[in-house]
């Protein structure tokens, strides 16, 4: 399969409920009562988000959520458990690894590289999961 026919290929649907998914997962991590109050206190800032760069954060996320899949039909997998490891090796082999330049080059703590990385770590193995097995 070439990278335009598993891109051409995707299930519309698909995409949408793990683009969805994916922000619902992270409506609740960063809830004040889960890891939000943590999350505002490890990174000095507060539960506000910059509304002029809303609009360019829902677009990267489509992106993001394009990649995972196009990923997912190149691999051919079909169940849960070829959908969550793709979601592991996504999660670990590209966001962990730049994550891991903020605890180098920032000095970010590393509690609050955990509270970034599980987010994304969850969010992508439930995506790779929906998007292998609804095809």
């Amino acid at each position: 399969m070439t990278i335009v026919t598993a891109f051409l290929t995707l299930n519309p649907l698909a995409v949408l409920v793990a683009l969805i998914s994916h922000f619902a997962i992270g409506v609740i991590w960063y809830h004040p009562a889960i890891f939000g109050k943590a999350w505002a206190k490890l990174s000095d800032r507060e539960m506000k988000p910059d509304p002029k760069w809303m609009p360019v954060g829902f677009v990267a996320h489509i992106f993001y959520t394009l990649a995972l899949a196009v990923i997912v039909n190149l691999a051919q997998a079909t169940t849960v458990i070829e959908g969550a490891l793709i979601g592991i090796m996504v999660s670990i082999g590209f966001i962990g690894t730049i994550l891991i330049n903020d605890l180098v080059f920032l000095k970010t703590p590393f509690r609050l590289f955990l509270l970034k990385f599980g987010d994304e770590f969850i969010a992508l193995i439930v995506a790779g999961i929906i998007l292998a097995v609804w095809k």
